[in-house]
């Protein structure tokens, strides 16, 4: 399976992850140009979310939507010529983002 565009959740260490697919292979972002290739671990498309360069075709094919709200960075890589069919609406700026968590119950 030869994928680009894709991230992964998968075990890593005790936790669940986020790693890019490519060329057959889990990457996992250390920072900076620092990756590492994760073992081989199956998974199936309920662990799978499109990476930012295949969003908006994937939101197209899987969820049909008409409506698109970008927030202030997404706005900056977005390319809205790609998705004719979406509606664009940016997202308001978010007062004290520091504060705009939730926890998560036991």
């Amino acid at each position: 399976m030869r994928h680009y565009g894709i991230f992964v959740d998968v075990p890593h260490e005790g936790e669940t992850v986020r790693a890019r697919f490519v060329d057959g292979a889990l990457q996992l972002h250390e920072g900076g140009t620092s990756f590492v290739t994760l073992p081989a671990v199956p998974f199936d498309k309920s662990q799978v979310s499109p990476a930012r360069d295949t969003r908006l075709r994937w939101m197209q094919s899987v969820l049909h939507c008409t409506h698109y709200i970008a927030g202030a960075g997404e706005q900056a890589y977005l390319r809205s010529e790609d998705a004719p069919e979406i509606t664009f609406v940016n997202r308001d700026p978010i007062d004290r983002s520091g504060e705009a968590w939730t926890e998560v119950p036991a």
